[in-house]
């Protein structure tokens, strides 16, 4: 199964101190980020606040558990949208982005709580 994580999602992960190495998450699937959310991230680091330095943490994790980054010129949400299928899950909190795939008949994983995480 492929899981895409989106920026929210990333951001969230760090600042809610969700390790993904203790999730099912790691190992058995294969995570990816696209390029645009990668672009977002180094956008969102290079500011002053509380976010940037999320980002430049979630930046690390990318590296550090080699999660593989697909090329995408178009927005993040439209593109996830495209790539949702049924052997790939979108990791986002974003609830617009969750409904749309949930019309689409598509699950998401999303921080529920502020504490684990869930699939719907």
């Amino acid at each position: 199964m492929r899981i895409i994580l989106d920026t929210n999602f990333l951001i969230d992960v760090i600042r809610f101190r969700i390790d993904l190495d203790a999730t099912d998450l790691i190992g058995a699937h294969q995570l990816i980020i696209l390029s645009s959310v990668e672009r977002e991230l180094i956008d969102i680091s290079r500011k002053t606040s509380n976010a940037s330095i999320y980002a430049k943490t979630a930046l690390k994790l990318i590296k550090e558990l080699d999660i593989k980054i697909l090329k995408s010129k178009e927005n993040p949400d439209n593109a996830m949208v495209k790539l949702a299928d049924d052997k790939t899950l979108i990791a986002t909190n974003d609830r617009e982005l969750r409904k749309r795939l949930k019309a689409l008949g598509r699950k998401t994983i999303y921080l529920k709580s502020k504490k684990h995480l869930a699939i719907g």
